[in-house]
């Protein structure tokens, strides 16, 4: 089967929402059952008890317990799922911030200090568990999403086109009837061979500080370039991710077999589905760009996961 008009495929979106639970979103590792791990957490906390009750009247003694603790906070793997280290952010500081500090040891025992006065007490009261750490690490799971989107682009294209090679040379890139490459995940000098070769001039990257795609895609004589995100709400760093995929598509080549694909999955794209009747809203904007851009440029594409599918699916007959 060809390929559809591009707003078919915005349809087919439409029409299939994003699902809750996404298996390449899903991080259901348990960490609780590290005994390795809960044994430092337990001492962590022991140590910490006993240097807010000695601090003041033993400097000696509290040195030495400083010192366990610092041992344990550098050396400890995941030791920033703990109530200690979550409180840090209340006093601005941040454990990945923390870890590239010189003054470590300066800085923690500030946060001792602070964390004695203001939290000890009320932790001990209320009763420790350590099913705050998992908590605190399943808090933690949307930190290791960042190439997610990427790989199940990549799956989905293997499942449904079969054996499809990740290129390193433009040679192959050319020779191949499938092929694909990853322009922002190191194959950066092919796509600039791959833009020379095949006369594209990716206006995209020249507006927004040369950001490269995620991935170029060959079928056949057929190439498509896509910019694959995961977004689950608006706001901040999201919006902005937004506007990159809707500007993505803003743009064209010459070429009605060179393709922008802009590919969202997560649920905020279920917005565009169940959109307030509110026109002036801004998913109704957002709605009508990505419309209004589909229609001025019909060898571009706007899709979610079922999106994506299909358009994979109908490229079966170019293989």
């Amino acid at each position: 089967m060809a390929l559809k008009e591009n707003i078919e495929y915005w349809r087919i979106s439409l029409q299939n929402p994003e699902p809750v639970g996404d298996e390449y979103y899903v991080f259901d590792e348990i960490i609780v059952f590290d005994e390795k791990l809960i044994e430092k957490i337990e001492k962590l906390r022991e140590l910490i008890i006993s240097y807010c009750v000695v601090a003041e009247k033993n400097s000696e003694t509290a040195s030495e317990i400083f010192d366990e603790i610092y041992d344990i906070i550098i050396s400890t793997d995941k030791i920033q799922y703990t109530e200690f280290v979550a409180f840090w952010k209340t006093m601005d500081v941040s454990y990945s911030a923390f870890k590239k500090l010189q003054n470590k040891k300066a800085i923690l025992e500030e946060l001792l200090k602070e964390y004695c006065k203001r939290r000890r007490k009320l932790y001990y009261a209320l009763g420790y568990s350590n099913a705050i750490v998992q908590a605190l690490y399943d808090s933690g799971t949307s930190r290791k999403k960042g190439s997610s989107g990427i790989t199940k682009v990549r799956d989905l294209i293997k499942e449904i086109l079969g054996d499809v090679e990740h290129v390193k040379t433009i040679d192959e890139f050319q020779n191949q009837k499938l092929a694909y490459f990853l322009p922002d995940s190191g194959d950066k000098e092919l796509f600039e061979e791959f833009l020379k070769k095949y006369e594209v001039h990716y206006q995209f990257g020249k507006s927004n500080q040369n950001k490269n795609p995620d991935i170029v895609l060959k079928v056949d004589n057929h190439l498509f370039i896509i910019e694959a995100k995961h977004i689950k709400e608006s706001g901040g760093a999201q919006d902005k991710q937004i506007v990159e995929l809707i500007n993505f598509i803003k743009y064209s080549e010459n070429s009605e077999n060179v393709h922008y694909v802009s590919f969202m999955d997560g649920i905020y794209f279920n917005n565009f589905i169940w959109i307030s009747s509110n026109k002036n809203n801004k998913v109704s904007e957002q709605k009508a760009s990505i419309e209004e851009y589909l229609k001025k440029n019909k060898n571009n594409f706007f899709v979610n996961t079922a999106g994506i599918t299909a358009i994979l699916e109908d490229l079966k007959d170019y293989k």
